[in-house]
């Protein structure tokens, strides 16, 4: 018997050195984004409802990079989601000049893609049937 868990995820920031682009990136997943301004550094940063959880894009504080963790910031993450439509998906993202990898292996008959977004993060993107 699975164990349930007495914790779940609820927010989740990304920072980039290119806000533009990957806002554009999430947004082409099908996320609609708001603008917002608040907290101690009062930096403009771009939030959207995913449910149960909040998916925030914050630009990258110059005062905490150096060289090296510019170059690994995003490979050192990775991010899944579930899409309606992954042919969709993927053709919004190539109208950005964002190529794919299909998954060869499929599970269950859900189709995978991954996918690159601007910082170097692996997005893996699943498709799922819809729900009425």
């Amino acid at each position: 018997m699975k164990k349930l868990n007495t914790i779940s995820l609820s927010f989740l920031v990304i920072r980039t050195m290119n806000i533009e682009s990957t806002l554009s990136f999430y947004s082409a997943l099908g996320m609609e984004f708001i603008e917002e301004q608040h907290g101690l550094y009062n930096l403009v940063h771009y939030a959207c409802d995913l449910g149960n959880i909040v998916l925030e894009i914050y630009p990258y504080q110059a005062t905490l990079a150096n060289s090296e963790n510019k170059q690994r910031m995003g490979a050192e993450s990775m991010l899944g989601f579930n899409v309606i439509s992954l042919e969709k998906t993927l053709y919004n993202l190539e109208k950005l000049g964002i190529k794919s990898k299909i998954s060869s292996k499929i599970k269950n008959s859900e189709r995978r893609a991954s996918v690159t977004d601007p910082d170097g993060r692996i997005i893996h993107l699943t498709e799922i049937s819809s729900v009425d």
